[in-house]
């Protein structure tokens, strides 16, 4: 290795002192930030009777308090008629800055209230009446947020930790209170018994319940009482409710939630200091459909989710960690790493939402914050304190110390809000999030994975899933399919599909492999990978030279080449470990794309430590008189199996961003540029993400050579935008197939850019500066460690589609996917 590069690595432990461990990225990019959710007072089925006066209808957004909504997030009201048929029954009327409801004849409309992006809304049953009318509501409130169309009720309630029959209450309301006696059920079905004074329903057995309630003088119904009644289901109206049925039940119960689950801010009224409100003894609710999701203790301010939580080791591959474990288990410095990952609610049976909200923000999100100036404003930035236990993903593989100062990692499984484990498990309209995130998708980094999947002919129908690292997973899982859902608000991807299941690399397996000299030679992979063996050779002067002569570069290009295909070698043949399908579904903002198809990295590293060169560099950096480098575990190269993926239908993507804006920085956590801009002069610190792991900056030039990016006017200047449904993992073998015969905008996506890095790394000039010399060497070294083999990127063409819009999260209702 040229004694220039050795020489600049030589010096960071002189530097190492300054850096400060898990040091906060501050080059984030702010987003809008949407209300959160809306407030109002309406119950399921309201009553205006018909006169010539307005009335007027109130709505109150919620937001989070530190993060003050953008535009667009102003409420506004419509009015439909329930059958369309008929004439108009009202209309909503603007003004003076209000909204009211005018009516024009008997009948029933809904009535819904939304956020003018459309993200967020609400909606009621306003029936228009003349002289009487008999409202019938249920005690507790429906979240008036569905996307089913039908509401669910469990046959069982749990009381006193023991499953008994269902009791519901609805309230019977009549207009005007005069006419309270004369009312009467017109029919009931004969699987529950109603008390019509109480209000009381009593389930006797599960299928469609309806009640018909009307007046004694007229044959009319009036109001109807309507739910399905799932066999077998637990209503859940507690957090203890949601963990009996999950968490601690070995063979878990079906859900039917009956009330959302919250964040503390979005459950209680709290002081400005964040400490919640008492009255008699009591913390004041905000909303009485509203619970805690987490048991808070106000004296300490904590939660108690250790106790909680659902554990399992990582079904993805561990072998870096085993072999971590091993070494720390020998040597008392080091401390070993979990396993382990948390999961928020363990799903073993059917799930129905009925649209009521699961946010947990009280389990995922950092505890811990640091205030930073940006751009003349406050910013907020999570940090992970001692009792959190999401901490973001386990390492696939590290180089350094994963407790200290770790190089570089390559990550694997992460935690999980919602784990549907099992087979044929339907979930239905759930409206879920793993945190309230606030403006930037930084923010999530620690958050977990909002849903996954994980067993075969699952289903998951009308639901919204938002705000993790990565919001839905699906490994190993043959027919999983997505059907009308929204997915929001990723750190990476918004889907991220691939296998658990891996092939090694075959010590015994005889390759031919291509020498410096020309020559070819046939080894064993064993032998060929050995330190200080054929491999090693290559690999060292591949981190430490330039290749200026055209018939030099392309014999190093044609070494690496057979070193990855003899890393790539596999038993596949077309065996698939995982299918999964996505129907008429909605994709809004991600970091990077809306899809992944993922791979394993099989570098040589990682599968022999070869060039041994690395090694013995770090091995000189000390630390706390400790080697930088304490471990370079080996045999970690894998080939994961491919999945098949599918997307059908009126899928949607909302995701164009930035090109400056995307941001590659979440798939590998890394502290090497850091420690390389300490080594040099302030003023020219310029080392960054991009420049070790260059994904970014060449799909941004293919696309541009391929006229992909879409250009828009931002003020006084141009900038250039990318929307990129679907991107393939490289570094090594990506076998995965997409099928988009069905989906109705394919027309408008680019077949895939196939980015191939290696030419740019053998083209790389011997540098003019210290930064420049340490970019080559780090991107180099990153290089051998992922593999060679390309990532892959489809990109919408440049006519804008869906630009500047937002996901309607409503039109969802207008094409429900049938789940009971």
């Amino acid at each position: 290795m040229k004694k220039k590069n050795l020489a600049i690595l030589l010096l960071i432990p002189f530097v190492i002192s300054l850096l400060s461990i898990g040091a906060i990225n501050l080059t984030f990019s702010l987003i809008d930030n949407d209300i959160t959710s809306i407030s109002w007072a309406y119950s399921d089925n309201e009553g205006f009777q018909m006169s010539p006066s307005l009335y007027e209808l109130k709505a109150t957004p919620i937001s989070l308090s530190k993060y003050p909504p953008s535009k667009g997030n102003e409420l506004y009201f419509e009015v439909e008629n329930k059958n369309q048929d008929e004439d108009k029954h009202a209309e909503i009327v603007y003004q003076n800055n209000k909204y009211f409801l005018k009516t024009l004849s008997l009948g029933e409309v809904t009535l819904k209230v939304s956020n003018l992006k459309k993200t967020v809304f609400k909606q009621t049953n306003a029936i228009i009446y003349d002289d009487r009318i008999i409202l019938a509501n249920p005690i507790n409130k429906s979240s008036q947020n569905n996307i089913d169309n039908n509401i669910y009720y469990g046959e069982y309630d749990f009381v006193n930790k023991t499953k008994t029959k269902a009791v519901s209450k609805y309230q019977i309301r009549v207009l005007p209170e005069s006419k309270k006696d004369d009312i009467e059920v017109k029919s009931i079905t004969s699987n529950c018994t109603f008390d019509l004074k109480t209000g009381e329903i009593k389930i006797l057995k599960p299928g469609d319940l309806k009640i018909e309630i009307g007046f004694i003088d007229s044959p009319k119904v009036i109001s109807t009482i309507a739910f399905k009644v799932v066999k077998d289901g637990v209503n859940c109206y507690t957090y203890d409710d949601l963990l009996n049925c999950t968490n601690r039940s070995s063979e878990g119960e079906i859900v039917v939630l009956r009330k959302s689950f919250e964040s503390l801010e979005h459950t209680y009224l709290l002081d400005n200091k964040g400490k919640v409100q008492y009255q008699s003894n009591k913390p004041i609710k905000l909303d009485d459909s509203v619970e805690l999701f987490g048991t808070y203790n106000q004296n300490k301010k904590s939660f108690n989710f250790k106790d909680e939580v659902y554990k399992f080791k990582t079904s993805y591959n561990s072998s870096y960690i085993d072999q971590w474990n091993t070494f720390a288990n020998q040597n008392r410095d080091y401390k070993e790493i979990s396993s382990d990952i948390s999961v928020g609610l363990r799903v073993q049976k059917d799930f129905y939402g009925n649209g009521y909200t699961l946010n947990l923000h009280n389990l995922t999100y950092p505890y811990l914050e640091m205030e930073v100036a940006k751009n003349g404003k406050t910013q907020y930035v999570p940090k992970l304190s001692d009792d959190n236990l999401f901490r973001g993903p386990l390492p696939f593989y590290t180089l350094g110390d994963p407790n200290g100062l770790p190089l570089i990692t390559a990550y694997g499984q992460d935690n999980i809000g919602l784990y549907v484990e099992g087979n044929n498990i339907l979930v239905d309209d759930v409206n879920m999030k793993n945190c309230d995130f606030g403006n930037t998708l930084t923010n999530l980094e620690y958050t977990g994975t909002v849903i996954e999947i994980k067993g075969d002919n699952n289903k998951v129908y009308n639901s919204r899933f938002s705000s993790g690292k990565n919001v839905a997973r699906v490994y190993s899982s043959y027919n999983a399919e997505f059907d009308n859902c929204l997915f929001a608000n990723s750190r990476n991807f918004l889907i991220q599909a691939g296998s658990n299941e891996c092939t090694p690399l075959n010590d015994k397996r005889v390759n031919e492999f291509s020498l410096l000299d020309n020559s070819k030679i046939k080894m064993s992979n064993e032998e060929f990978f050995k330190k200080g063996g054929q491999a090693d050779l290559i690999l060292t002067a591949f981190i430490s030279e330039t290749f200026d002569d055209k018939a030099k570069r392309d014999q190093m290009k044609e070494c690496l080449l057979k070193i990855q295909e003899a890393s790539n070698h596999n038993t596949f043949n077309n065996v698939y470990k995982g299918s999964v399908s996505v129907n008429n579904s909605l994709f809004y903002r991600s970091g990077i794309s809306a899809i992944s198809l993922d791979s394993m990295f099989n570098g040589p590293y990682l599968y022999s430590n070869v060039p041994s060169l690395i090694g013995k560099m770090f091995n000189e950096v000390q630390m706390n008189n400790r080697p930088i480098v304490p471990l370079e575990a080996n045999k970690c190269a894998f080939n994961a199996y491919p999945i098949k993926f599918a997307l059908k239908g009126a899928c949607e993507f909302y995701d164009y961003k930035k090109t400056d804006d995307l941001d590659v920085s979440g798939l590998i956590k890394e502290n090497i540029t850091q420690i390389a801009n300490s080594v040099l002069d302030q003023d020219i610190r310029q080392i960054t993400i991009d420049d070790i792991f260059p994904i970014k900056t060449s799909l941004i030039n293919n696309a541009r050579d391929n006229n992909l990016l879409y250009y828009n006017k931002d003020g006084d200047t141009t900038s250039s935008y990318i929307n990129i449904p679907v991107s393939y993992y490289g570094g090594g073998l990506n076998l995965s197939t997409l099928d988009i015969s069905e989906l109705e905008c394919k027309e408008k996506i680019s077949s895939p850019l196939t980015i191939h890095l290696l030419d740019n790394y053998l083209s790389l000039k011997q540098g003019s500066s210290t930064t420049s010399n340490m970019k080559n060497l780090i991107l180099k070294t990153v290089t051998i460690t992922t593999g060679i083999e390309p990532f892959k990127f489809m990109v919408f063409d440049n006519s804008g589609h869906l630009f500047n819009k937002t996901p309607d999260a409503s039109s969802l209702k207008k094409h429900p996917k049938g789940g009971f």
